[in-house]
């Protein structure tokens, strides 16, 4: 009787075990059919992912949401990555057990990277966020070295993965804080392009870089891929822009009349203003009274040194040919930017607020032009150039000597 009665609870227990499992699937995938039809989420090059075996994703970082938003696009369950930090709450826990995540603790960097090691040799398709926070910037932030060990370790293959879009969401560091904002209609929805695939061998943080910023360009390609060209480069130029802290969503700008970047910055003074519902407004005389950004280059510098000192601080996107010399304006926040023939490259902004427990991040940085925007892919061959679909497949020559730094500034060298 007592062996029927153990029988009988194992086949209960086993039971239950199937029953909870197609619960959380059930639960799993209504979830993510939400998120698809809410967010507007579409993968660009799924195909990349291999439809067996275990692979790493390593993704740009903007929002909480992220790990949802990845979820949706991936063809393959996704197991993220997790600090057991985050998981404190009975809300959080369930979610997490719903996705499986591979739990770690940063106190304890080796068991974590065991951890993971495990899950990939399991044959799971595992998401580390490679940067270790979130951007407060919009740009992609220095990669940490702990996927390199991973990747020897495990031998499994990497994808860089580019999340565009989802800046500007309640969940991102947009108008400077996380959730306490009123949430806006998401523009165009969200695009998640799998890279091309890296071999694990020899992969570095430059290479995983590289391949996330190619990402970038596949994403937003895709998503204006409809346009002819004219149109077509300033809506994506107007489009990358929006995608960074520098120049606010629905915020008005100022340009002087007769600076001829109003004509041939389209992307910008069209395209983001625009798209993004920011107001350009073009004033006979330089007046910071109230407070708004001003944007020009050599013309607008010229007007701002003659002035006298503003009472009220303003901040100032330097497009000019010494948009790299020091403005020496206590009252003025200068930005060097960087636009080659007419498009904008790269763009200065105000230094994040920092965050807690996690490094610091950077607006703007001294001899630089500012971040690289997303959709730019970098190369250092002389001449120095970017290639992504704003420009053509020539790409776009920047200044002589220019790098690119760890942290995505574009310096000059």
């Amino acid at each position: 009787m007592r062996m029927k009665d153990e029988a009988t609870g194992a086949k209960r227990s086993r039971w239950h075990h199937v029953a909870f499992t197609l619960m959380v699937a059930t639960i799993r995938v209504i979830f993510l059919i939400g998120i698809r039809l809410v967010y507007r989420v579409r993968a660009v090059h799924a195909e990349r992912v291999p439809a067996s075996g275990g692979v790493l994703l390593l993704p740009n970082h903007v929002t909480y949401a992220d790990a949802f938003f990845l979820s949706a696009a991936c063809p393959r369950p996704v197991r993220f990555v997790m600090d057991e930090a985050f998981i404190a709450s009975p809300v959080i826990r369930w979610f997490t057990g719903i996705f499986g995540t591979v739990n770690i603790r940063r106190d304890q960097p080796l068991e974590a990277i065991r951890e993971v090691i495990k899950a990939l040799k399991k044959g799971d398709v595992v998401c580390l966020f490679p940067e270790g926070q979130l951007t407060r910037t919009g740009t992609l932030c220095t990669l940490q070295r702990g996927f390199e060990l991973i990747a020897s370790k495990a031998g499994h293959p990497l994808i860089p993965v580019w999340s565009d879009g989802s800046w500007g969401s309640i969940f991102s560091y947009e108008r400077n804080r996380y959730f306490k904002k009123l949430p806006r209609r998401n523009i165009g929805g969200i695009r998640i392009a799998f890279g091309e695939t890296l071999v694990a061998k020899g992969a570095n943080a430059q290479s995983v870089r590289d391949g996330i910023m190619a990402a970038s360009t596949e994403a937003i390609a895709q998503r204006f891929a409809r346009q002819n060209f004219p149109q077509r480069r300033t809506s994506i130029n107007g489009h990358q822009i929006g995608m960074i802290n520098a120049l606010q969503r629905r915020q008005p700008f100022h340009m002087l009349k007769g600076d001829p970047l109003i004509d041939e910055l389209s992307g910008l003074t069209q395209g983001f203003a625009k798209r993004f519902h920011a107001k350009l407004r073009i004033l006979d005389h330089f007046d910071p009274s109230d407070g708004m950004p001003w944007v020009g280059g050599d013309f607008l510098r010229e007007k701002i040194r003659s002035a006298l000192v503003s009472p009220l601080a303003f901040a100032f996107y330097d497009f000019g040919s010494q948009a790299l010399v020091p403005f020496g304006r206590n009252d003025c926040s200068h930005y060097p930017c960087l636009a080659v023939d007419g498009v904008v490259v790269a763009m200065s902004m105000p230094d994040p607020t920092p965050g807690i427990g996690v490094d610091p991040q950077y607006g703007r940085r001294a001899n630089s032009w500012g971040k690289l925007l997303p959709g730019w892919k970098f190369s250092s061959s002389p001449p120095p150039r970017v290639f992504g679909p704003a420009a053509d497949a020539a790409g776009l020559a920047l200044p002589q000597g220019c790098a690119l730094d760890d942290e995505g500034f574009l310096i000059q060298g």
